[in-house]
């Protein structure tokens, strides 16, 4: 039995409109690739192996449902070799189409640390998400940053990069 035309376009009408989901951002397939960017970053690592990530972030929701962001995951490389990684958990909203500062510290812990000698900056490489759930729908929002640090002591880097 054949549909009528007016028939056909009321179903596909009606399952664009039943395809949206929470958490999408209309038009913008790439949304979340732009949603956090990295303001501020400092790392360090001490005599006693402790170390410390401080990632300064911007976060943006770019849909207009309300989120709220779940956790921040990184990589940290030095001098390019990966050093650390982790996650940590957080329970922040993030209103429709808002941005918000969010500051994450993350522990940092070596098996052994050696005393940066050299007065020049370290290549220090950052790259992580941001997990923003809408009810039971989850969007990881990407970030990246490098530049150079000076630090005090760092987790021996004589093994080759990744």
């Amino acid at each position: 039995m054949m549909r009528t035309r007016r028939e056909l376009l009321g179903l596909l009408g009606g399952g664009v409109l039943a395809s949206g989901c929470l958490g999408s951002a209309p038009f913008h397939p790439r949304a979340y690739d732009d949603a956090v960017r990295v303001e501020s970053l400092a790392v360090d690592f001490a005599e006693d192996k402790s170390g410390l990530l401080d990632v300064g972030l911007q976060v943006k929701n770019p849909s207009s449902d309300a989120a709220s962001v779940s956790f921040v995951d990184f990589e940290l490389w030095v001098d390019g070799r990966r050093v650390a990684a982790g996650q940590q958990q957080l329970d922040a909203a993030l209103p429709p189409n808002a941005e918000i500062p969010l500051r994450v510290l993350f522990p940092l812990a070596a098996e052994r640390v050696v005393a940066v000698t050299g007065t020049q900056p370290l290549p220090v490489r950052v790259r992580g998400g941001v997990l923003l759930r809408f009810g039971t729908t989850e969007r990881r929002a990407p970030f990246r940053v490098q530049g150079s640090r000076r630090m005090t002591h760092v987790p021996p880097l004589d093994a080759g990069g990744d």
